[in-house]
């Protein structure tokens, strides 16, 4: 496995991390260093994050940091909020196809929390036109038809297809 296939779950977990360092969940930190490790990676805090107890999320936030740092040339971590914003859409648009998320909630979470209203630009603006039809027919119909999620599903492959910078 390449090393940038093999940091991949490591990325993400840093990416929805915050900026601030918020807390992610101690397993699904656990389990990317793991597939970091199966991917080929080698480092002591990969092999300390690996192990770590679920209890323990004050050490994973700290080991974390720490691989962040030892890592941060090979990882290529956005550096900006809006790139980091624009990373985690792809996520959220790479699970509502694979079905790992309701799409609903990933247009959602890209209208609410990763689209920026002072970006008339940006990519994401469909999602959140998008967004606004399907909560007009939550209202009258109590939810979006298939036509209108089948144009989300397009328009996530549409997205993905491209850069979204």
């Amino acid at each position: 496995m390449e090393s940038d296939e093999a940091l991949e779950p490591l990325r993400r977990v840093l990416l929805e991390r915050g900026p601030v360092g918020d807390p992610t969940t101690v397993a699904a930190a656990v389990e990317a260093a793991r597939s970091a490790l199966a991917g080929g990676m080698d480092t002591p805090r990969l092999w300390e994050l690996g192990v770590l107890p679920e209890w323990d999320a004050l050490e994973a936030r700290h080991l974390l940091s720490e691989l962040e740092q030892e890592l941060w040339p090979a990882l290529r971590l956005p550096v900006t909020a809006e790139a980091r914003s624009l990373a985690l859409a792809r996520y959220c648009l790479r699970d509502l196809l694979d079905g790992r998320l309701e799409p609903l909630a990933a247009a959602e979470r890209i209208g609410y929390e990763l689209w920026h209203p002072d970006d008339p630009e940006s990519p994401l603006w469909p999602v959140r036109s998008w967004l606004h039809r399907a909560e007009d027919q939550l209202e009258c119909c109590g939810g979006p038809s298939k036509e209108l999620l089948t144009e989300l599903r397009a328009l996530a492959v549409q997205l993905l297809a491209g850069p979204l910078a």
